[in-house]
């Protein structure tokens, strides 16, 4: 989903924009308060992880591509405001290093996979009972929601029909949604089995 620049309005970047500082911002105060020394190694594995993956997109037209995030392994593992932070990271690098998505609208792409992936993914795991319903449901909730912020970003920048955006993207972005949620919960399993501290600690 990393949106090139050019095919955003100059009110929709700025305002994606507001929205990712002012939530990076206060997700930067809250990690200082509370994070926890056996966090930090951890943060910098899974930074590396997460860049790894999201190297890897597939084009799908109207200027934007798919690929699995890995926001909501980080969230579940570190918490979703230190998950937003590595986000934010590793889409500006890949940004900066592989041109994935344009610097103008960081923003926007920060938003659609950063905030939404951490925080919303977050949320439907927490609240929806039994783990393995949950990360599959929050792989494809936070996926679609996902494609609804991209396809009313382009649309507002009339970059194509919302109702168009609507179909394609939602349909993509779920699928990839689901499988993230699928390969979320093989990992943790596997986690599980060969270090359940891990889990137990940081949860």
């Amino acid at each position: 989903m990393h949106i090139p620049d050019g095919f955003l309005s100059t009110p929709v970047t700025l305002g994606t924009i507001g929205v990712s500082v002012t939530a990076l911002t206060y997700s930067f105060k809250k990690v200082n308060q509370t994070i926890k020394p056996e966090q930090i190694p951890l943060m910098g594995l899974l930074a590396s992880f997460v860049f790894m993956i999201q190297l890897f997109s597939f084009p799908i037209g109207v200027g934007t591509s798919v690929h699995l995030t890995g926001a909501l392994l980080l969230s579940i593992l570190l918490g979703p405001r230190a998950g937003f932070i590595i986000m934010a990271v590793s889409l500006l690098a890949l940004s900066l290093l592989f041109q994935h998505g344009g610097i103008f609208s960081l923003g926007a792409n920060l938003l659609n996979m950063g905030l939404v992936g951490c925080f919303v993914g977050y949320g439907f795991y927490r609240l929806i009972p039994g783990e393995r319903w949950s990360l599959i449901i929050a792989g494809v909730g936070s996926g679609i929601i996902s494609a609804i912020l991209c396809a009313l970003e382009l649309a507002a920048s009339n970059m194509l029909e919302m109702s168009v955006a609507l179909k394609t993207m939602m349909l993509i972005y779920g699928v990839t949604g689901l499988i993230e949620g699928t390969i979320t919960l093989l990992i943790l399993d596997f986690l599980r089995k060969i270090k359940p501290e891990l889990l137990d600690q940081l949860s």
